[in-house]
């Protein structure tokens, strides 16, 4: 791999029409832009190459994968090689470079749920911070809470905030 990407890449357009195109992205990001294809969805965390293969029935058939930039994409094409599965290639610049092409991508207008969390949590934190300021410094503990969930979001790649908003029905 040369600047950290897989060997063998093809643009999108040099794609045979019957290509098998695995994305490789997190659920968040399909959710917000997605191939208006066939596709594969299996976010990179729980990809197994040796599976994929055996549950695809796959002889051989190229295999293109995708992802935002190329990155998980390469991981994911390295996977497969050493599962022994030479016959894959990349989708040179991922889904960053098809972004806006509604022809071939389609592109969820509602605002996804990462930007929802920083939006709610943000929110939390400056009416805490002003409470605390303006009416009784025990408001100080909002931003606090919030502060400790963002870090136990981060530690444990889970976030209640975001359980608690894809339950509000435009979400749904």
């Amino acid at each position: 791999m040369s600047d950290g990407l897989y060997k063998n890449q093809v643009d999108y357009i040099d794609m045979p029409s019957d290509a098998v195109i695995l994305d490789v992205r997190n659920g968040n990001e399909h959710s917000e832009i997605a191939l208006r294809r066939k596709h594969y969805f299996v976010e990179l965390p729980y990809f197994d190459a040796k599976n994929f293969i055996k549950d695809y029935g796959l002889k051989g058939e190229h295999v293109y994968v995708l992802c935002k930039s190329g990155m998980r994409a390469s991981k994911a094409a390295e996977e497969l090689e050493k599962a022994g599965y030479p016959n894959v290639s990349i989708i040179r610049g991922g889904m960053a470079s098809l972004h806006g092409k509604s022809d071939i991508v389609y592109e969820s207008a509602a605002i996804s749920m990462e930007r929802q969390v920083r939006i709610v949590a943000g929110t939390l934190v400056l009416l805490g911070s002003i409470l605390a300021f303006a009416a009784n410094e025990a408001f100080i503990i909002v931003p606090a809470f919030v502060g400790c969930g963002l870090i136990y979001a981060g530690i444990s790649n889970t976030c209640a905030m975001a359980l608690l908003l894809k339950k509000l029905p435009w979400n749904k």
